[in-house]
């Protein structure tokens, strides 16, 4: 099964070619999302029979400060994808985020309503509404780290289904091969991040979404 990767310098692309080192992921010179002709054109080549759409811009910070450059990416490139695999006919994996939703309750499901509440996630939500305007995909919610966590503090008041990078990419790319379509969520069982970062990292310390200066939900985990 001949699986084409965008994304494949990310942190998530990185731990998907470790896992498997058929897939193809094409450098961003090599295809450019946000440029229609360039994703036909190496679709068309490489004819791949699914097509994981890792590729995104992320932290919200960064989205915030650049909202064109997240439109670009998670909103354009994401269009140019679902009609290059609409026209070839090849399965679409869109892999989504937690932050989706606004975080007021947790135990999210994939059939709750979503709220995005910022920048980030609400060009990650319109990426979402894109792919399901073609019936051969899959939207996979996620929310990963590296392997060893990497800031000095963790929020004590953010709950999450976030895991380890080498603990999730399995998860995904099972789904990713599989015959499922619609959406799905992947993640592990619903804890803190500072509980997620005290599992890798003893040194950590305790800081408050109240303590920064950027919208951050408060539960996000999934049922």
């Amino acid at each position: 099964m001949k699986v084409l990767l965008t994304g494949g310098s990310g942190l998530l692309g990185k731990e998907l070619l470790l896992l498997d080192n058929n897939i193809y992921a094409p450098t961003h010179s090599e295809m450019d999302i946000t440029n229609r002709e360039s994703v036909l054109n190496n679709l068309e080549e490489q004819k791949p029979e699914i097509v994981i759409h890792a590729a995104a811009y992320t932290s919200p910070p960064r989205c915030d400060a650049n909202p064109d450059n997240a439109v670009d990416v998670n909103v354009v490139g994401t269009a140019n994808l679902v009609h290059a695999c609409r026209l070839y006919g090849m399965r679409l994996v869109y892999i989504s985020t937690d932050y989706v939703f606004d975080g007021k309750r947790g135990q999210y499901t994939p059939n709750d309503s979503i709220n995005p509440t910022n920048k980030y996630a609400m060009t990650k939500a319109a990426g979402e509404y894109v792919v399901r305007t073609y019936d051969n995909t899959l939207v996979i919610r996620t929310s990963f780290c590296e392997r060893v966590f990497p800031y000095e503090k963790a929020f004590i008041d953010q709950y999450t289904s976030r895991d380890y990078i080498d603990v999730i990419a399995p998860l995904i790319l099972k789904e990713a091969v599989s015959r499922k379509m619609g959406i799905i969520h992947v993640g592990t069982g619903r804890k803190s991040v500072y509980e997620l970062a005290k599992k890798r990292k003893d040194d950590i310390g305790m800081l408050k979404i109240s303590e920064v200066g950027f919208i951050v939900p408060e539960d996000t985990s999934f049922s």
